[in-house]
């Protein structure tokens, strides 16, 4: 009994032991699985601030070298650094006309080509060209109003055709009526039916031409309107242009003639406008008066195949109303008879006079149109002229000289190059002037930057006399919340250079301070990971814990910062892996 208990006595203590390993192996496995961290207590004290930016130096102010007109630099004369005085030789051209008056010369070509051509399409005299390239053509109101009457004649023509119309077939219906004759009317009555068979096929055709005539002539009438109203348009930019410019030249004071220059300068801007508006215009016309061309004859053709078609039935129910008339009632019938000949004698007349009324409207349209045409084709060759005349006139020849004394700070552009107008050649740093060096802060550095500090260099490696000192603080254009600190640069500098700079020496104590290290930041902001440890039976358990924080002011290697901290924490500074928030650790001294 005695060997029994002992025998269950050891192995209870032999599972102890195992158990107890199997849990410090277990331990130890798992606490080497974990992040190692490393850790640092918050404290209090006294941080010196310094605000620090890096960038480039800067001409506070540069003079940029352009032309007017697009050339082909044939040498560069001087080179970056260079000292230049006013007047000297920095750029030679190619000696050939510029691309802009190359341009004007072949648009004038082709303008004074088209000028030719509409003149010579519209068939008018001499006389009548001289006058329109006098201006003295009818005005817009009078061409609408010309348009207007022919119109209004082609609407009273067809009102006079349905009313003849209406009157035959009135009198046809009484003739009916009172006609009691028994001749034989086959060969009429089958007359009658081709005829009318003849007609509606007319009158299809001529449907038909009216749906493709129709919408063409629609948009040709929307054109001609159109460019009626641009022509309009340029004319009151062109006067308006040239009475901005008699003020600029005969303004003799230069203050007040720089103003008359900008607007000038904007009523010329507001007349080439106008004219390419008056060009896309006339292009536009040109093209719906081509358009109209190719159906006006297959509609017109339908046109006076219908009318003729219209007067044969006519014609073969007059036949069919004369043999059905022979028999009694003679005397009515002689009286209806005559007044249909009366009737049938008018229509035709009608129909005569709609034609006539719709053959003088497309000659007041064709007319007008080519007026239109002439004088848009003048004004461009003329205007065209002037342009060459004044390309020729500021003509820069081929030599560039500096405008002001001064150092080549930049040149961009090499032997060979073509420039086009206004483009930087190069730019020229004034004699006197101040360098800059400038850099981008948050709102709370700025605060701690006064105009005239001195700053620190920190890489003037070279030991060149350099010197600088806040000249502006400006918000930065690029980013609102944040300001520019503009530092005025003395000494051996040069454009392009590139500085550190260090502002600002100010201390001041801080309840909570953590390592710079220690401080994350993700979508919710700034925020820092805190130990936390908890008490089990294998012995303390470590967690990171987040805190969210905000920085107050930082230097190299502290931050003050504000959050829901007592001031006693330990706060993790650099892990071995990334870890999450609540995530069990190992500190790295254990």
């Amino acid at each position: 009994m005695t060997d029994r208990k002992d025998k269950i006595k050891n192995i209870t203590i032999i599972f102890l032991l195992v158990m107890l390993i199997l849990t410090f192996f277990s331990n130890t496995i798992m606490n080497y699985s974990l992040v190692e961290v490393s850790t640092q207590q918050v404290t209090s004290g006294q941080i010196t601030s310094k605000v620090r930016g890096s960038g480039s130096v800067e001409a506070s102010e540069s003079y940029s070298v352009t032309i007017e007109e697009t050339r082909k630099i044939a040498t560069v004369n001087v080179k970056k650094d260079a000292e230049v005085a006013t007047g000297d030789l920095l750029f030679t051209l190619e000696d050939t006309d510029s691309d802009e008056l190359d341009a004007a010369k072949k648009s004038l070509n082709e303008a004074q080509a088209a000028y030719e051509s509409a003149v010579l399409t519209a068939g008018i005299t001499v006389a009548e060209r001289q006058s329109i390239e006098a201006g003295k053509g009818s005005s817009l109101t009078q061409k609408q109003n010309e348009i207007a009457a022919a119109n209004q004649r082609v609407k009273d023509a067809q009102a006079a055709v349905d009313a003849a119309q209406a009157s035959v077939d009135k009198i046809k219906a009484q003739i009916d009526a009172v006609s009691n004759s028994t001749a034989d009317t086959t060969a009429e009555e089958k007359a009658v039916l081709d005829a009318e068979k003849k007609n509606s096929e007319a009158q299809d055709s001529l449907t038909s031409a009216e749906s493709a005539y129709t919408p063409v002539k629609s948009a040709y009438d929307t054109a001609l309107s159109g460019l009626q109203s641009a022509q309009s348009a340029y004319d009151e930019a062109v006067a308006e242009y040239n009475a901005a410019k008699k003020a600029y030249n005969d303004e003799t004071d230069a203050t007040k003639k720089a103003s008359k220059k900008d607007a000038m300068d904007a009523a010329e801007l507001a007349m080439n406008k106008a004219k390419r508006q008056l060009d896309t215009a006339q292009s536009t016309f040109n093209t719906c008066q081509a358009n109209l061309n190719k159906v006006q004859g297959s509609y017109d053709s339908a046109k006076s195949a219908a009318t003729d078609r219209k007067n044969a039935l006519s014609n073969a129910n007059y036949n069919l109303s004369v043999k059905k008339l022979t028999g009694t009632n003679t005397a009515e019938a002689n009286n209806l008879q005559a007044q249909l000949n009366t009737a049938t004698a008018a229509l035709t007349d009608a129909n005569t006079a709609l034609t006539s009324a719709t053959n003088d409207q497309k000659k007041v349209t064709d007319k007008i149109s080519g007026e239109v045409t002439i004088a848009s084709a003048y004004k461009t060759m003329t205007d065209l002229q002037e342009e060459v005349a004044k390309l020729q006139a500021k003509s820069i020849g081929t030599e560039i000289t500096s405008p002001i004394s001064g150092t080549v700070t930049d040149i961009a552009v090499t032997a060979g190059t073509t420039v086009n107008a206004n483009d930087v050649m190069m730019t020229i740093q004034p004699e006197n002037k101040a360098y800059v060096l400038q850099f981008s802060v948050t709102e709370n550095q700025a605060k701690k930057v006064r105009v005239g500090d001195t700053a620190e260099i920190l890489n003037n490696w070279y030991g060149n006399d350099v010197s600088a000192v806040v000249s502006a603080i400006r918000k930065d254009p690029q980013n609102r919340s944040n300001s520019m600190i503009i530092c005025e640069m003395k000494g051996d500098v040069s454009v392009g250079d590139s500085y550190t700079l260090s502002i600002g020496e100010q201390s001041s104590n801080y309840d909570t301070i953590v390592p710079t290290s220690a401080i994350r930041e993700d979508s919710n902001g700034k925020f820092i990971l805190i130990i936390e440890s908890k008490s089990t039976p294998l012995g303390n358990r470590y967690y990171a814990r987040r805190v969210d924080v905000d920085v107050i002011t930082s230097d190299d290697t502290k931050s003050a910062v504000t959050g829901a901290l007592e001031g006693y924490e330990y706060v993790i500074t650099t892990t071995t892996k990334p870890i999450k928030e609540n995530e069990q650790v190992r500190l790295a001294s254990e």
